[in-house]
């Protein structure tokens, strides 16, 4: 693991994150490890679309009742509740219907002109902000538009530039960027955006402080692999302030580097759950309340914290949650377990401190489902209570790959989760995890080989406490990579799959990248015939076509 472990950080993620559960992924990974740790059956299927977007889908069971979910989005999220949270405008009209605090704007759509928009702005009154009727991470939204050049500037940017010709114009609200998370009713986690910045210490330049920042930023798994970027826009910011990357800011000074909270592009979220009051969290619940069907779902708030005011801005029924489970500061909000909790209310309360010892080999199903080996994943059972946890060294005899396939054997014939792994003392290191009963049969049985292998072999036991990931696995320790895994499948024909899985995976992305190609050019030419039809249309419609007709038929007979 490559991230710091912090006390505000949910103890039961501690060192259970794999590596292609990072960022987007998540938000689906922690929900379906919930799922899973509490006994549940868990159904998994990833699709990378045509754009490029990796689409997880997954069902829960409890053997009597299956709910799907899509990211974080239960079925019980109807498809009305989604279609009204995805446009801007309808979901303005259902909140002003119920009384909920949103605020006053207009539509707009292709069929009105830029001078049109401009005319409403001007009798509405600046300040105001303009934003696509559909869209998501902020893209296209211009807040705190003063005055008519800001706003002539912000159309021409919106409606042309990124080609959103539906926009909404509203009053601009002067407060911070808020998300709240509600679940059947209650607010389960706040958190406020900041634009990205850096803070002086009188010592360092500006650079050097966002360099240290990056590093902290990559080892938090909801935005490793997104750091702020020094861009045109953090450059003219700096400029207004008579600053350049190099320049020194005094200690406690905040430079920012951005001008959007949104934390895709570097902005950073602030958990604020316990500080946010009452009449806040109300507001938000209101707002869910106010979409049909909408039980679970992230609501964007202005919020002007000093007079204890706010307006919904936004509705998200798939949300990712993510930056509720880790924020870059303040304290971790346990959202998978609000959700599991509202659609399989059965299994409250359950005893986390056995299942907390595994966790799901997510690197592996993510691998697995994008390279097709199978269309569907369905998680192995949790193991039957007392589940227990071991560490051996084995001295006295050789590692061999032969050696540890066999290991790995006697593992998956007991139903016993881990790794084997050569150590730097020249020791065999095995990690094994499951049902006491399993565990102690294979430990019986590791023995027995071992002896067997070399008489003076012994096993020596020692501490383990750190969760181990489903399955068992050889860990090369040259490239520190899991060769492969014996719980997905059932056969030596699986596991022979899995060995390759890496391989076929590349192969396979590359294979993906031709036919999207294709694909391109196949709508480009289908583009082109449409423009030809339609200049050929014309032609023919045209008096000068008319007229040539009966030229056109005696030239064809002399052909």
């Amino acid at each position: 693991m490559t991230y710091t472990n912090d006390d505000r950080f949910l103890s039961h993620l501690k060192n259970c994150i794999p590596e292609n559960a990072h960022n987007y992924m998540l938000s689906t990974y922690t929900i379906i490890l919930e799922a899973w740790r509490r006994g549940l059956d868990v159904d998994i299927k990833i699709i990378k679309q045509r754009s490029g977007i990796i689409a997880p889908n997954y069902s829960i069971s409890d053997g009597q009742k299956t709910h799907k979910f899509n990211v974080t989005r239960g079925d019980l999220v109807s498809p009305e509740a989604t279609k009204i949270a995805m446009n801007k405008h309808l979901t303005k009209e259902y909140l002003l219907k119920a009384d909920v605090e949103t605020p006053k704007g207009d539509n707009f759509d292709e069929k009105n002109t830029d001078d049109e928009i401009l005319d409403f702005a001007n009798q509405a009154g600046y300040p105001l902000v303009l934003k696509p009727v559909d869209g998501t991470g902020g893209k296209g939204v211009i807040a705190n538009i003063k005055n008519e050049a800001e706003m002539k500037h912000a159309i021409q940017h919106v409606r042309e530039e990124l080609n959103n010709s539906n926009v909404i114009v509203e009053q601009h609200f002067e407060g911070e960027d808020h998300r709240l998370y509600v679940v059947d009713g209650q607010v389960v986690g706040v958190f406020k955006r900041d634009p990205a910045s850096v803070e002086g210490n009188g010592k360092d330049s500006i650079q050097k402080l966002l360099k240290q920042k990056n590093e902290a930023r990559m080892k938090i798994p909801s935005v490793k692999g997104t750091p702020i970027k020094v861009d045109s826009e953090t450059k003219e910011l700096l400029r207004r302030l008579g600053y350049t990357m190099q320049s020194v800011p005094a200690e406690g000074e905040s430079v920012f580097l951005k001008s959007k909270s949104n934390v895709s592009s570097g902005g950073e979220a602030v958990d604020v759950t316990d500080e946010t009051t009452d009449e806040m969290k109300q507001i938000a619940v209101n707002a869910a309340k106010a979409i049909p069907s909408l039980v679970q779902g992230g609501i964007d708030m202005m919020i002007d914290r000093q007079n204890n005011k706010g307006v919904v801005i936004e509705i998200n029924s798939r949300p990712h949650i993510r930056t509720h489970l880790y924020p870059s500061y303040g304290k971790a909000r346990d959202i998978p377990t609000a959700i599991i909790d509202y659609y399989f209310p059965e299994t409250k309360g359950y005893d986390r401190a056995e299942p907390n010892q595994l966790y799901i080999d997510y690197d592996f199903i993510y691998d697995a489902a994008l390279s097709r080996t199978a269309a569907n994943i369905e998680l192995p059972k949790l193991p039957k209570s007392p589940i227990v946890l071991k560490r051996y060294e084995i001295k006295g005899t050789d590692y061999s790959d032969r050696f540890a396939k066999r290991v790995r054997r006697l593992a998956f014939n007991n139903k016993v989760h881990g790794h084997i792994k050569s150590l730097q003392s020249s020791n065999i290191g095995i990690v094994a995890g499951g049902n006491e009963k399993d565990v102690q049969a294979f430990v019986d049985q590791l023995k027995q080989y071992a002896t067997r292998n070399s008489k003076s072999a012994k096993l020596i036991e020692k501490n383990r406490k750190t969760p181990i990931k489903h399955g068992f696995h050889i860990i090369d320790t040259d490239s520190v990579q899991t060769s492969s895994s014996d719980t997905a499948g059932t056969s030596d024909t699986y596991l022979e799959k899995y060995s390759k899985l890496k391989d076929d995976y590349q192969k396979l992305v590359k294979k993906l990248a031709e036919y999207e190609q294709e694909e391109n050019m196949r709508t480009l030419t289908e583009k082109q015939n449409k423009q030809l039809k339609k200049r050929l249309g014309h032609i023919e419609n045209s008096s000068s076509w008319k007229v040539t007709k009966p030229i056109r038929y005696i030239g064809g007979k002399f052909k």
